[in-house]
């Protein structure tokens, strides 16, 4: 088996043009120190004087820059992290944002296989205390009014930016895409809702042999949803010789039941797997939202696609209702994937770059509380 999520002081002037904008936004640079790995920071102002209201935005899973941008099995998958940041600064917010450790590393191709091999190795601990390291040198700046901290996190950075918000006293935390249950659930729940619908079109009677799944790597589908294809070969598969996992082929017969044998070594593997990984096993994890929920007393907004294929919106719903309701809003969006952009499927989420209304009911929601 195999994870399938690898997938992270000059001032100008920048003019906004996104809708809801109102003013132009002044861009600082800065470099954070992340454990031992000097990281790329930037905070976005309003140009107008005075203080403004901090938000510091926190990433999804894998080393992905402050953009959100990571590297795919298809190339470089655009984050729309900095198009947010534009419009919440240009909406009287302070936007901090940041390059997770070795993220900029793994853009190389000279030095990306030891990038992501030190990144495999942080804890979810370590991400949180680069994320506290963040915050902490945002607060500090000029124009940032450090009494009212927002915390935003996006997918596995929702964990993040909710313990962060905790230990801040932050003055409310946004989540998009939250990671509600263990991510041995979270990632199981992919290959149900989204890997079985892909693979099923290149399997027959729910089984698949090494020909469907060499389709369904290469077929019309999200990266996701072709990874889920991948899971089912074999680790010591290669280009010119790719074999069918045997993990997965109970019966031996050379096919895969999707259904009832990958679904349910799914279910066993996927623990047994991430127990003892770095980042989410016991030793080095974080509760998650459906542990934090009690604690979140602060004012929480849900931003969540229907189409969105790495969360299921279940996850949102029901997280909703684990929180305070006179403290929490639940917003979902038609039509709309995991990064709040169009997604017509959950098989095409290929994390389109985030539409204006989830952005702009975002500092909304903010205004009302600062």
């Amino acid at each position: 088996m195999r994870q399938h999520l690898i997938p992270s002081l000059t001032l100008w002037l920048l003019g906004s043009a996104l809708a809801g904008g109102q003013t132009a936004t002044v861009s600082r640079p800065l470099t954070l120190q992340l454990g031992s790995t000097p990281a790329k920071a930037e905070l976005l102002l309003p140009s107008t004087t005075g203080k403004a209201p901090l938000v510091l935005l926190v990433q999804g899973t894998g080393p992905e820059d402050m953009n959100g941008s990571f590297l795919t099995f298809s190339g470089v998958q655009e984050g729309s992290l900095g198009k947010l940041a534009t419009s919440l600064a240009a909406q009287g917010f302070a936007v901090m944002r940041f390059d997770k450790q070795y993220a900029a590393q793994t853009f190389d191709p000279q030095t990306a296989q030891a990038a992501y091999a030190s990144y495999e190795k942080l804890s979810m601990q370590d991400l949180l205390a680069d994320a506290r390291t963040a915050l902490n040198t945002a607060k500090k700046q000029p124009g940032v009014d450090a009494s009212r901290v927002f915390l935003y996190g996006w997918s596995e950075g929702s964990v993040i930016a909710a313990h962060l918000a905790l230990e801040s006293g932050a003055k409310g935390l946004i989540v998009q895409g939250p990671v509600l249950d263990s991510y041995a659930a979270t990632f199981t729940n992919q290959f149900e809702r989204v890997g079985l619908k892909h693979l099923s079109t290149y399997a027959k009677d729910g089984k698949i042999d090494l020909k469907g799944v060499m389709a369904a790597m290469t077929g019309r589908g999200s990266d996701l949803a072709r990874m889920q294809a991948q899971l089912l070969l074999a680790l010591d598969s290669t280009p010119d010789n790719p074999k069918l996992s045997i993990y997965f082929d109970a019966n031996k017969d050379g096919l895969l039941d999707l259904k009832n044998e990958v679904l349910p070594a799914l279910r066993t593997g996927y623990p047994q797997q991430l127990a003892a990984s770095p980042k989410y096993g016991a030793a080095g994890g974080l509760p998650v939202l459906a542990e934090l929920a009690p604690k979140l007393t602060m004012p929480v907004l849900i931003l969540q696609g229907e189409n969105d294929g790495n969360i299921d919106p279940a996850y949102a719903r029901k997280l909703k209702t684990l929180l305070p309701d006179s403290t929490s809003t639940l917003k979902l969006y038609p039509g709309l994937g995991h990064s709040l952009g169009k997604a017509p499927d959950i098989t095409q989420d290929n994390f389109a770059p985030m539409e204006t209304a989830p952005m702009n009911d975002m500092a909304q929601w903010m205004k009302r509380l600062k």
